[in-house]
C-alpha cells in the first residue's frame, strides 16, 4: 500500500516517525537493560537494584510519551495520508460526477431545444 503525500506532507511524517523510533528504541533498550542487568549482574554489587529501578523508571517515562505521540501520528497520517487506492478511487468519483453534471446539462439543452421546436412547430 503506497502513501501518496505533498513534500511538506513527507516532510513532517518523516520527523514525526522518527521521533517515535527514537523513543520506542530508548524503551526497548531501557527494557532490556533492566532484565539484563537483574538476572546476570550478581546480587553481591550494590549497583543491582538502583540500574533496574533507574531502568524501569525510563520504560515507564518512555511508554508514556510514546502511546499520545503514537496516537497523534496517527491521527495526523490519517488525515493527511491515502492510499495509492483511495487517491484512485477519489478521481474515479470525480470523473464520474463531472460525466454526469454534463450528461445533466446536455439533457437539459435537449428538453429546451424540444420544447422551442415544439412551439414553433404549434405556431
Amino acid at each position: 500500500m503506497y502513501i501518496i503525500m505533498d513534500d511538506t506532507e513527507r516532510s513532517q511524517f518523516k520527523g514525526k516517525f522518527t521521533g517515535l523510533v527514537f523513543i520506542l528504541n530508548i524503551l526497548i533498550f531501557a527494557i532490556a537493560a533492566a532484565i539484563i542487568v537483574f538476572f546476570i549482574v550478581p546480587d553481591t554489587y550494590w549497583f543491582k537494584i538502583p540500574v533496574v529501578i533507574a531502568c524501569i523508571i525510563i520504560a515507564i517515562i518512555g511508554i508514556a510519551v510514546f502511546v499520545p505521540r503514537y496516537r497523534a501520528t496517527k491521527a495526523w497520517l490519517d488525515i493527511h495520508g491515502t492510499t495509492k487506492e483511495e487517491r484512485l478511487a477519489q478521481m474515479q468519483n470525480e470523473q464520474n460526477e463531472y460525466r454526469a453534471r454534463i450528461r445533466a446539462e446536455l439533457m437539459e439543452e435537449m428538453r429546451e431545444e424540444e420544447e422551442t421546436s415544439k412551439k414553433e412547430k404549434g405556431e
